[in-house]
């Protein structure tokens, strides 16, 4: 973990580098630019590896204002692209601030676009901190540090000015609704304490006409806060000048006195205005600022990089978080398979213990399982035919025509339909072993499947020459047969089944002659236990 901040304030021709860590702030060293302040600052950058926030205070700024219509992502990146460029020739260090949008039915985006007149006093810092492969944050301007500023010393107005004194002049920067919308620095004599105070107050109420004539204020009796910020010995000085307007209302704040109310215990005493914008860009850190991509890379990468060992750390933490879970339930399962045993070695006890005071029986506990076995096989196999003649009567009912001549029932296996016709009947099973004495009875060498019925009956009432007639009732009658649930039809042998072996006889053309050897068979069976 990152412990210190480091936080680089340059001027038009000095860059100072300081520490931030646990509310102090410390200033390192001073680098001029010339070749020996270059080396020198190239050197302090050697193999540090903290995040560097360089904060600009220059004369060279420009701030304009324009419109765009309402765009997606991706055309207003292009139409900003395009408008930076066609304002600054060098658009290494812009930015274009959105400002939010009309209320007309358009919806035009009002975008404040800034950036630096001269950009070549930055580039051999630039460069050097490429070259040591520095975590740069962003580049900020002092104007776009005013916003938290004035923020942190609690002034809450929709329009506010803060002016103030600092090593470079006189900062003047106009805020409105959170946004930065014009700054400037003017020339002052920092040594003349009486003299920087009536440039306050004269510049304010200067350039509150010159917001007026920028049309940054609806109109000229507008009035708008002061916040003035200045070292202690500027106070007395400032207080004494600094009076309210129509249109100004001043806002003196000891800069000294700021600090430590914004949270630095250690801050440089000759400097606490310019110290409280560099802890405003580390503590409140705008999210927009002047560094393009080029010059963020390795802090890009440091965030990337971040981002994927916290994510490997969720995982793990997962991971863990996991496990811990499923070692739980291992030890759960452990303790109930711990009780359980317990319980059933209780239990088998208590049952040995019961079973000792049965008297003795003829037989092992085997042969009773067995013998019990077989009776509730028996049991199951025991049939009546009471279900397949009520089922019989039943379908007849609806069949008038159809005779019932015989039933035999009985329970076994159906015969086998694919015989052939004068077959031999199958030999007998071989007799049983002989059953070894207190054995208990062997299981029935075949077991009894079906309760059978055999059916013979016959169709009245048709003609004989109505072939077809009497084939439809019998088919219709074991059809209706074959749907009640548990019933299957076998066997069957239809009135006029004619095969390869046998004849077709009798008076086909008597009209007198009733179908009385229209007969059929067939047999129903249930499985036991069905």
């Amino acid at each position: 973990m990152l412990r210190k901040k480091r936080l680089l304030y340059l001027s038009a021709n000095r860059l100072t580098a300081h520490s931030l860590s646990r509310g102090k702030l410390v200033a390192d060293a001073t680098f001029e630019r010339n070749d020996a302040g270059l080396a020198a600052f190239a050197a302090y950058l050697a193999g540090s590896r903290e995040l560097y926030y360089l904060v600009v205070d220059v004369v060279e700024e420009d701030y304009h204002q324009d419109t765009i219509p309402g765009l997606g992502r991706k055309d207003r990146r292009l139409v900003l692209a395009r408008k930076l460029a066609q304002r600054y020739r060098d658009t290494s260090l812009t930015l274009s601030l959105s400002l939010g949008f009309d209320k007309g039915e358009r919806r035009n985006e009002k975008v404040l676009y800034a950036s630096f007149s001269n950009t070549q006093q930055f580039q051999p810092w630039l460069t050097a901190l490429e070259q040591k492969e520095i975590r740069l944050v962003g580049v900020y301007s002092t104007a776009l540090l005013a916003p938290p500023v004035i923020t942190g010393a609690g002034l809450k107005s929709p329009r506010c000015l803060l002016v103030s004194v600092q090593q470079t002049g006189l900062r003047q920067s106009y805020v409105e609704d959170g946004n930065i919308r014009f700054s400037r620095i003017g020339r002052v004599n920092l040594e003349d304490a009486a003299s920087v105070a009536a440039a306050c107050a004269s510049e304010s109420a200067r350039l509150q006409q010159y917001l007026v004539t920028l049309r940054l204020l609806p109109a000229a009796n507008t009035p708008i806060d002061v916040m003035v910020l200045a070292a202690g010995r500027y106070h007395a000085a400032l207080t004494e000048v600094c009076r309210n307007t129509e249109v100004l209302n001043f806002h003196v704040v000891n800069a000294d006195t700021q600090c430590r109310t914004a949270g630095l215990a250690h801050f440089p005493a000759d400097a606490p205005c310019d110290a409280l914008f560099l802890y405003a860009a580390a503590s409140a850190t705008p999210k927009q600022q002047f560094a393009q991509d080029q010059h963020r890379h390795h802090y890009q990468l440091w965030q990337i990089g971040k981002v994927l060992y916290a994510a490997g750390a969720a995982v793990f933490g997962a991971g863990l978080l996991f496990a811990g879970v499923e070692l739980f339930d291992v030890y759960n399962l452990r303790e109930r398979i711990r009780t359980d045993q317990t319980q059933f070695d209780a239990i088998s006890a208590e049952y040995a213990r019961v079973t000792a005071t049965f008297p003795p029986t003829p037989t092992s506990t085997e042969n009773l399982k067995t013998t019990i076995r077989q009776f509730r096989t028996l049991q199951s196999q025991t049939a009546s035919p009471a279900y397949l003649f009520a089922e019989i009567s039943k379908t007849l009912a609806a069949f008038s025509q159809v005779e019932i001549e015989r039933i035999e029932w009985r329970v076994g296996k159906p015969a086998q339909e694919s015989a052939a016709k004068g077959a031999a009947p199958k030999p007998a099973a071989s007799a049983p072993a002989p059953v070894a004495a207190g054995a208990p009875a062997a299981a029935p060498a075949a077991e009894l499947g079906y309760q059978l019925a055999t059916v013979s009956a016959r169709v009245v009432g048709a003609r004989r020459s109505d072939v077809r007639s009497i084939t439809d009732i019998a088919s219709q009658f074991m059809a209706a047969l074959r749907k009640v649930p548990h019933l299957e039809v076998m066997n069957v042998r239809m009135p006029f089944d004619v095969t390869a072996d046998d004849t077709l006889a009798g008076n086909i053309g008597s009209e007198r002659a009733l179908a009385e050897d229209a007969s059929f068979s067939f047999t129903i069976g249930r499985k036991l236990g069905g």
